[in-house]
């Protein structure tokens, strides 16, 4: 039986969304507001891709822009490009290594290694940048290390999870065993720093911080979710859908995968370290973050969660300049001082 502090997170239909969240819909996503044509109407998967990749990178470059109000996270933060060699097929994997200017020359005290999400169909290394340089100034000599990898179609999620573990552990080689060492990951980015820490070495984590994850695949059947779990979740309806969060609509189930992070058994997850999980109430992927906080706590993991009342799946990543955006970012900066805390 979970806590009760995580049994009152088990809610039957969601919140109303934010009167700030309705008025943005209302001026960008109604069949009234001023079209503009996004990375999803791209005729083929390759091309969403890269449009995907350039929307990004031109919205991080107006809000560090002079003048922004996250002009702050442009400065003063050396970023490299790195790789690591896939062992499945000797493919190279693009790493981007984030440290503050300040820190050059010494070793960190503090790794953290970051997954992007995209529902492993798009998303690059860069994709999610300000969460990492936030995260680089969280703290004194913090190194983030952005890890790519090759998405659907093209590739199956097994190449997308083993390049996601083929990243992390060359991070881990290249930094020793002295700093403490987190693995972070939003949506399908979370699924991913989920799968890495369950498969790395035991004690080789110290902390793992998940942000609306993705961890079940009960969109394909409630038979995906463990039995015991299938009580709890109850975001998979039409009442959690947003125009940011739908049902993920699996050619097969777990995308060929042969489990989920949430269908791993108590084995697996004793001994993993202590979660901190930040979840959104009007997310059809909400039970997946609570439900894998249950299963967590019923193994002994030391687990925390965050909810993000009335605003949908992964808003932060569309609509950074929103206030509620800036402090769901920096509730992930207060959730990784209580990982390395521990």
């Amino acid at each position: 039986m979970p806590s009760d502090t995580l049994k009152a997170l088990v809610i039957e239909g969601p919140p109303p969304l934010d009167p700030a969240w309705v008025e943005y819909e209302r001026e960008h996503l109604t069949p009234a507001a001023p079209k503009k044509k996004k990375s999803y109407e791209a005729p083929t998967a390759i091309e969403r891709q890269l449009a995907y990749a350039q929307e990004c990178r031109d919205l991080h470059a107006r809000m560090m822009a002079p003048g922004a109000r996250d002009h702050n996270l442009s400065k003063g933060i050396v970023k490299r490009q790195l790789t690591a060699t896939s062992t499945k097929d000797g493919a190279t994997i693009p790493i981007l290594a984030y440290t503050r200017e300040q820190d050059s020359g010494s070793d960190p005290d503090v790794v953290i290694v970051y997954f992007h999400g995209g529902g492993l169909w798009v998303g690059e290394v860069d994709s999610e940048e300000p969460s990492c340089r936030r995260l680089v100034l969280a703290g004194e000599n913090h190194a983030v290390y952005s890890v790519g990898y090759r998405l659907m179609p093209e590739y199956f999620a097994s190449v997308c999870v083993s390049d996601a573990y083929d990243g992390f552990s060359t991070v881990r080689q290249l930094v020793g065993n002295k700093p403490k060492l987190v693995v972070i990951g939003s949506s399908s980015g979370g699924q991913l720093a989920a799968h890495v820490s369950q498969m790395a070495p035991r004690g080789s984590v110290d902390g793992v911080l998940l942000r609306s994850p993705v961890t079940s695949d009960v969109f394909s059947g409630v038979e995906y979710v463990p039995e015991r779990l299938r009580q709890y979740h109850k975001s998979a309806t039409q009442a959690f859908v947003t125009s940011l969060g739908g049902f993920m609509k699996r050619a097969v189930p777990r995308d060929g995968l042969a489990r989920m992070p949430l269908e791993a058994d108590e084995e697996v997850l004793k001994g993993l370290p202590r979660t901190w999980i930040q979840v959104c109430t009007n997310d059809t992927l909400y039970s997946d973050g609570v439900c894998y906080a249950i299963a967590l706590e019923e193994a002994g993991v030391e687990v925390k969660v965050r909810v993000v009342e009335g605003w949908p799946h992964t808003f932060w990543l569309l609509v950074p300049e929103l206030e509620r955006a800036l402090e769901a970012e920096l509730e992930m900066v207060d959730g990784l001082k209580w990982l390395l805390s521990g």
